[in-house]
């Protein structure tokens, strides 16, 4: 397990770029989290947002140049479940449930792969997980691919915090849920965060973003085009451009 030091950032990322052939889907990106924080990501379809989880994850690839560091070691080069083991857990935009297993048996696997816990520890873990994220204890049996597109939701974030992350990365948490199960979600990340985990977030619900974000980071085109406080990057007429064009931004 790797040591924490409050006095430098938990996550940092250094110039990462991820390039394929001549494409280049994430130019040159940096920045940093400080533990406890809620850290939006933002920018258009394309963007480089979800690659961008990709390299830091090392799923599916590592980055073409650059470091990620974690409590300030460096796991760029580490394989995908070592990371997950030092800490840094994702979800997914698509389902990666087993369809068949149970939501308990779901979260279950992950304690015990990704958190390297005996069965019995990873028991425990996987329905204070459940507990954690309210899925109904009676849909706990259910096989995952019964389960509602929230209870989905649900049920992929209980996996990923039953193995104790320092960090994890939420993809588009959101997509295809409803406005009140859209308000569920923002406390269901509240209730996380809570739990001392530090949350890296893709979203384009904006209302979502901004409400729960610290900070906002925003990609265009692969690469940082601002970052700060929410209420001030939503403003900034680079970020406006990028979502609806220069002559719509009136720029």
């Amino acid at each position: 397990m790797l040591e924490t030091n409050d006095n430098q950032p938990l996550l940092e990322v250094r110039q990462v770029s991820r390039r394929f052939g001549a494409l280049v889907a994430v130019d040159r990106v940096s920045f940093s989290i400080q533990k406890g924080e809620i850290f939006g990501i933002a920018g258009p379809n394309g963007s480089g947002k979800s690659t961008l989880f990709n390299i830091i994850t090392g799923i599916p690839f590592p980055p073409s140049a650059g470091e990620v560091f974690l409590a300030g070691q460096p796991i760029h080069k580490l394989r995908p479940h070592q990371i997950s083991r030092a800490g840094v857990l994702r979800t997914f935009q698509k389902d990666a449930e087993f369809a068949t297993l149970s939501a308990l048996e779901n979260v279950y696997a992950s304690a015990v792969y990704c958190g390297q816990m005996g069965s019995n520890e990873a028991r425990v873990a996987a329905q204070q997980a459940l507990d954690d994220v309210s899925l109904a204890a009676e849909r706990r049996t259910k096989a995952a691919s019964d389960l509602s597109v929230f209870e989905r939701k649900q049920l992929m974030i209980a996996s990923a915090i039953a193995a104790r992350p320092k960090v994890l990365l939420l993809d588009e948490p959101a997509a295809g849920l409803t406005r009140p199960e859209t308000s569920d979600l923002a406390d269901l990340i509240y209730t996380v965060h809570g739990r001392g985990i530090t949350i890296v977030l893709i979203e384009h619900v904006l209302p979502l973003l901004l409400k729960v974000s610290e900070h906002l980071m925003v990609l265009n085109h692969g690469a940082v085009i601002a970052s700060g406080k929410p209420e001030e990057v939503v403003r900034n007429p680079v970020v406006v451009a990028a979502y609806l064009g220069k002559r719509e931004a009136g720029l």
